[in-house]
This record gives C-alpha cells, sequence and structure tokens, in this order.
C-alpha cells in the first residue's frame, strides 16, 4: 500500500523478503541456542525460552532491554489487532444501524467496543487453558501462514503461477492443517507448520503445471 509506483515493487519485495529471512533465522537461533543450553526438557514452560535465553547470555541490564523490547512487539502486535477488530466490528456491523451524521456518537461505540473487546480478551486469556492458545497459534501459523507464504512466494518468482493454483493451494493448504493437527501427527511426527508449507507447495506447482491459466 505504501509503493508510490510499480518501479518500488521489486525492492519493496527485496527488503520484506530479507528482513523475513533475518527474522526467521534469529528465531531458530534462539530456539537452537536455547536447546543447547537448557536441554530439550530443560524447561518447566519451552513458551519462557527467550528470556530465558538472554538472561543466560548477557548482563541482567541488557537482557532487560532486548526483553522489553520483544514485549513491547508483541503488544503493538496485539493492539493493532484489537483497533482492527473494533473497527471492522464497528464500521461493519454497528455503522449501518447508526445515523449517519452522528459522528460523536460514531466514536464513542468504537471506543465502548474496544474496550469491550480487551476485556473480552482479557478473561478469555486468563480463563483459557494453556495449551487452547497455542493451538489456536498453530492453526493460524500453519493454515493460514504456511498456505499464503506458498502463494505469495509462487505469486512473486514464479509467472506460470496462476488463479486457479492458487485457490486450490489455499483449499488444500488449510483442510491439511485442520487433519494434521486434529490427528495428533502435529505432536508426534512433525509440526504443522512445516509440513503445511511442504504441502501446500507441492501442491501448487502440480496445479499450475496440470491446470490452464485461463478460467473457462
Amino acid at each position: 500500500m505504501a509503493i508510490r509506483d510499480t518501479a518500488n515493487a521489486r525492492q519493496a519485495r527485496n527488503v520484506g523478503i530479507a528482513w523475513t529471512i533475518i527474522a526467521y533465522i534469529g528465531a531458530l537461533s534462539l530456539g537452537w541456542i536455547g536447546l543447547a543450553i537448557f536441554g530439550p526438557n530443560g524447561l518447566a514452560d519451552q513458551e519462557y525460552v527467550m528470556p530465558k535465553v538472554l538472561l543466560a547470555l548477557f548482563p541482567t541490564a541488557i537482557a532487560a532491554i532486548l526483553i522489553t523490547g520483544a514485549i513491547a512487539a508483541m503488544i503493538s502486535t496485539a493492539d493493532s489487532l484489537l483497533i482492527l477488530s473494533a473497527t471492522e466490528l464497528s464500521e461493519s456491523l454497528l455503522k449501518p444501524l447508526l445515523k449517519k451524521e452522528n459522528i460523536h456518537r460514531h466514536l464513542l461505540v468504537s471506543r465502548l467496543i474496544t474496550a469491550s473487546l480487551a476485556i473480552i480478551a482479557l478473561v478469555a486469556a486468563y480463563l483459557s487453558p494453556t495449551k487452547l492458545i497455542f493451538t489456536l497459534v498453530g492453526y493460524v501459523w500453519a493454515g493460514i501462514g504456511g498456505t499464503f507464504s506458498v502463494v505469495i512466494l509462487l505469486t512473486l518468482f514464479w509467472k506460470k503461477f496462476h488463479g486457479k493454483a492458487a485457490l486450490i493451494t489455499i483449499v488444500t493448504g488449510m483442510a491439511f492443517t485442520i487433519f494434521w493437527i486434529s490427528s495428533g501427527l502435529d505432536e508426534k511426527i512433525i509440526t504443522a507448520r512445516v509440513m503445511t508449507f511442504v504441502v501446500a507447495g507441492i501442491v501448487a506447482v502440480l496445479s499450475t503445471l496440470l491446470l490452464k491459466k485461463k478460467w473457462n
């Protein structure tokens, strides 16, 4: 959305992919370092590997700054999603029911919805089982992230990739994610976040080669 002209598309693509590669290398390295320091069963809760590794490698003051930066990024993402949800709810569902000229009322409703969603999310976080949130995140990262990453990468780098193949890839990737996690294979064999990417990639390539580009 911020691209001023088509000439900047290639530069935006390269910057985005380079930054993603750096971010994932950092995340993987953090996990590998955690395994080297604490072992596979050295932590009671594996979600705390990041602060534990930083506290083990750096002085307390520096580790605190790094941990604070990570928490700030998490909060930034959370509040952005909260505002997005509130905006969609108020603009798409409630705004047609209100008088168009009453702008102050629209603002009040939007603020009340944002506050309500924040309270609901806080209560859900406290009452939900620990595994529930992680499972939901797994579904999102595998079903949406793993599937759409294949579609985006092939759209950028393969000119033969077309709409039919993209649709088949999306449907197959999401269906496979539901099957893989529901069957328990996500924990027994390999995570769905890897398998969905592989399966979606294979389906995307095969459907691109076997199907015609133009819709009938």
